[in-house]
């Protein structure tokens, strides 16, 4: 299930990159460079609370940054970002 999290969660990072619009591109390529960093952190200790719950958070803020998503594709984002179990 992780995996398919973990995979969600980069296309929506690369769609982000490639289709971001003005005037959100920046907003939207620093949330997507946080979410690569915390991501990367998250896959080293993927038990660690903390580092899970920073990943749900910049996945959050992507979604909230960049301004290609319809409302459809925002949900199916948000309810993957639920599935995310940091307990």
């Amino acid at each position: 299930m992780k995996k398919l999290v973990i995979f969600f969660c980069l296309l929506a990072v690369l769609s982000c990159k490639k289709n971001a619009l003005e005037p959100s591109e920046a907003n939207c390529e620093k949330a997507a460079a946080e979410y690569e960093k915390v991501i990367a952190a998250w896959s080293q200790d993927i038990g660690n609370k903390t580092k899970c719950e920073a990943v749900k958070k910049s996945l959050n803020e992507i979604i909230r940054s960049c301004n290609v998503y319809t409302p459809a594709q925002r949900k199916v984002y948000e309810d993957q970002i639920k599935d995310i179990d940091c307990n």
